[in-house]
């Protein structure tokens, strides 16, 4: 099944269309880990988005640093009251309270009423600026994704985007990644999930399981749990070794002229005209007017 993902990926229009630029400049590699699960969040407001139902135009996200776990919500409005009902029922009444959350420096995390809302929950802030969202690269991480599945599921009616959201983040929870070499409903729960694919196609398990093995399974699957997830920091540790390395290598910093002044990152600077892209717009473009061969080429405009 996994074999014909890739192909039909391969495929892909879409897919195609809307895949990461390569080649791009990096910045050096600053890893960030959490030693237990949802103990840090990252957080972080995406858009404007297409218009959808209710004017919902912007999105929030929560990403669990442990077990890459994606929370995320359609807003209308991004105040205080969004910020912190968001939190509340997505983070801390699923997840419990977490020990710190790193946000950026926007009123919606630094007013009163929110920095009342997490000292009352016992909750670290660590800030960083939105003019270098690279500092909180677990959320931009985390928003690419969300992004790019969308635009993806959404080509010619990016209004749906709302109702299109849990399923991507279903897609993303019951995906394993790379990192950590688990699914994230795995490293939360303690089992897989059961997807349509398994439905459709009855795996073994399913066709003579029954009630009882079910039940045993499930409680040797949550005494293995602890087990899972101290070979899921093994593996984190690795792979973020693995990408400094050839981050780092790709780096090209920039020295400033005053002395004094730190060197900052090619990355860097063409991250901020980045952000300048729409949202929804498409990173490739098709050149068939010029040549008989259906060629998807990168698309260079820096469109608001």
């Amino acid at each position: 099944m996994r074999h014909d993902s890739t192909e039909y990926v391969k495929r892909c229009d879409r897919c195609q269309r809307y895949k990461p630029v390569p080649n791009l400049p990096t910045e050096i590699y600053h890893p960030q880990n959490s030693p237990w699960p949802f103990m840090q969040w990252a957080i972080d407001l995406v858009g404007p988005m297409p218009t959808a139902p209710a004017k919902k135009e912007m999105m929030i996200v929560a990403t669990d640093y442990f077990s890459k776990w994606i929370e995320a919500e359609a807003l209308s409005s991004t105040k205080e009251d969004d910020v912190e009902r968001f939190i509340w029922r997505s983070i801390i009444c699923r997840f419990g309270c977490p020990q710190s959350l790193v946000t950026d420096n926007g009123s919606q995390f630094i007013g009163k009423q929110i920095t009342a809302f997490f000292k009352k929950y016992g909750i670290k802030q660590h800030l960083f600026t939105p003019r270098y969202p690279q500092g909180n690269g677990k959320a931009e991480a985390s928003n690419k994704i969300i992004l790019d599945c969308l635009k993806k599921r959404l080509e010619g009616a990016e209004g749906k985007w709302v109702d299109e959201l849990p399923g991507v983040l279903w897609a993303y929870r019951t995906t394993m990644r790379r990192s950590t070499g688990e699914t994230p409903f795995s490293l939360t729960y303690g089992t897989e999930a059961i997807i349509p694919p398994h439905i459709t196609v009855r795996s073994i398990g399913i066709e003579v399981g029954s009630i009882e093995q079910n039940s045993k399974q499930m409680r040797l699957n949550l005494d293995l749990l602890e087990g899972k997830r101290e070979k899921a920091i093994v593996r984190v540790a690795s792979y973020q070794q693995q990408l400094k390395s050839y981050y780092d290598k790709r780096a090209k910093i920039i020295q400033l002229d005053n002395p004094g002044q730190e060197g900052i990152t090619s990355s860097f600077l063409l991250g901020i005209l980045l952000q300048q892209q729409s949202e929804a717009y498409t990173n490739w473009e098709s050149d068939l007017r010029r040549s008989p061969t259906h060629v998807i080429k990168p698309r260079h405009s820096w469109r608001a």
